[in-house]
């Protein structure tokens, strides 16, 4: 008598499903709704990362540099805050500007935010966002 041989379809499709659920969207960035254009907005936040995260004897940044990208052709100034020790490497943080039909918006990714600085990074950006420049 012959094993009976069970068809490969199931496990095909339970592995497609896996493959699809981890694509699945979700939330993956912070949004804030500040008032004024990207590019007034961006300005903002670049002094004011500039002044708080990397001033002189600021340390908490220490391991990190940021690189802005205000000049954007597709009205979508970006900063990035990359780690000091690979300045061409991936971000580990995106403070991204843009607009949508009624609203600026800033948008914050990256690892950097599932680190024990995410709670400051947000707290200042918030701030910001809202108008008060100062550092924490």
């Amino acid at each position: 008598m012959k094993p009976a041989v069970k068809p490969a379809w199931p496990v095909i499709a339970g592995l497609f499903a896996l493959i699809i659920s981890g694509c699945a969207t979700s939330t993956d960035y912070l949004e804030y709704r500040p008032s004024g254009s990207p590019q007034r907005v961006a300005d903002t936040l670049l002094s004011s990362i500039r002044t708080c995260w990397f001033g002189e004897g600021v340390s908490a940044f220490a391991d990190y540099a940021y690189e802005p990208e205000l000049a954007s052709h597709s009205n979508r100034p970006r900063i990035l805050i990359v780690r000091a020790s690979e300045p061409g490497g991936l971000p580990q943080l995106i403070v991204e500007a843009s607009r949508d039909s009624r609203r600026t918006s800033v948008k914050l990714f990256g690892p950097l935010l599932a680190t024990p600085l995410g709670p400051r990074i947000q707290a200042d950006i918030d701030r910001w966002t809202k108008g008060n420049s100062g550092c924490a």
